[in-house]
């Protein structure tokens, strides 16, 4: 005679088979759903990010990544407005598949790079689920997929976004990155000097990493930049002091000295880099690293273009010949071959108006 089969299971009265299932669908351990350990757990994440604090950049990132998020609301739902008067507002927590995708199509006309929009697809999605606003994995994907295929009309155009001439920055670009600069903070301080130093001698990025504290000399009327291994040469531009304090280069570096004096650092590398601590290393910024922080500081500021490490270098000359400044003053300030093709195409940019053949003519 067979043994009887045994009875099924029954479930508890305190938790139900619903309860043993997580927000994936998949199925839970009983205890993970018990309220002490789910409280004790909960205690353990909280002391877990007091402990490893996310780095302030990546915090400057997000936070950037929810202003353009809210940015594109507003467009969306003014959009909205104007077609329809009594259209309902879409709130920031709203995250379905069709919203992100949209998402991604505003940032397409607006010509970011398709990195720069993965990158803001998921500081939105990680800001929402700290906000508690569920993100569905469908709405992640579909905007990461849109993405992609907005890469691949870019390659089949011939274009790439982010790479290829570096769009130039120009001094009203340069007050917004002064302004959401932090003087508070040693990278604040750091990114600033960096950021119009290297405008001010249209550096490449491996001028500003071969810099020392050494190559710094300072006089009344401003700064001399000792670049010993620029790749036409050594050379020393002066920088003058500027008018306005937040794109000072003078004012910048000055401060980044001063607080590299206060730690006793008075030799070796000017450009150095600093831990997600806020902590100031020995170590000397790599060039790679440089045109991170250019690029970076670009995206802190909301900046309509993409900046890159050579942004800084095109916009010193394109800036300097709108001022009325000749080749070769520009060529000796961002060591230029004065008969480089580069310098007279940033010329010409420059130029193309106001020293246009069709100007004066009767037209």
């Amino acid at each position: 005679m067979s043994a009887p089969s045994p009875a099924p299971p029954t479930a508890s009265p305190l938790r139900s088979d619903a309860a043993r299932v997580g927000p994936t669908g998949a199925v839970l351990d009983p205890a993970l759903t018990d309220p002490a350990v789910a409280a004790l757990l909960a205690e353990l994440d909280a002391s877990a990010s007091r402990q490893i604090p996310p780095h302030p950049n990546t915090v400057d990132a997000y936070a950037n990544d929810w202003r353009a998020w809210v940015r594109f609301l507003t467009d969306f739902n003014a959009a909205l407005r104007a077609a329809d008067p009594d259209a309902p507002e879409i709130p920031d927590t709203a995250t379905n598949y069709g919203l992100f995708v949209a998402f991604v199509g505003w940032h397409e006309t607006r010509g970011l790079a398709p990195a720069t929009i993965r990158r803001r697809v998921y500081g939105v999605a990680v800001t929402q689920r700290r906000r508690g606003v569920s993100v569905p994995p469908e709405s992640l994907a579909a905007a990461l997929r849109k993405t992609e295929i907005y890469e691949g009309e870019l390659a089949r155009a011939g274009q790439k976004r982010g790479r290829g001439k570096a769009p130039a920055v120009a001094i009203p670009h340069l007050r917004r990155i002064g302004a959401r600069l932090s003087d508070d903070t040693l990278a604040g301080v750091r990114d600033h000097a960096l950021v119009l130093l290297g405008f001010a001698i249209g550096a490449r990025r491996s001028d500003l990493a071969a810099l020392d504290i050494g190559d710094i000399e300072i006089s009344d009327e401003g700064l001399v930049v000792n670049v010993r291994y620029g790749k036409t040469g050594a050379r020393s531009p002066a920088v003058p002091r500027g008018t306005h304090p937040r794109t000072c280069p003078v004012r910048a570096v000055l401060a980044w000295l001063g607080e590299l004096a206060e730690i006793a650092i008075l030799t070796g590398p000017l450009f150095r880099a600093i831990d997600r601590h806020g902590n100031l290393g020995d170590r000397r910024l790599s060039p790679r690293a440089i045109g991170e922080i250019i690029t970076r500081t670009g995206e802190l500021a909301d900046l309509d273009i993409h900046v890159t490490g050579h942004s800084l270098r095109s916009g010193m000359a394109t800036a300097a010949r709108r001022a009325g400044h000749d080749a070769k003053t520009i060529a000796t300030q961002g060591g230029w071959n004065p008969n480089s093709a580069a310098l007279f195409g940033y010329m010409h940019i420059a130029d193309q108006f106001g020293d246009n053949a069709l100007q004066g003519i009767g037209l």
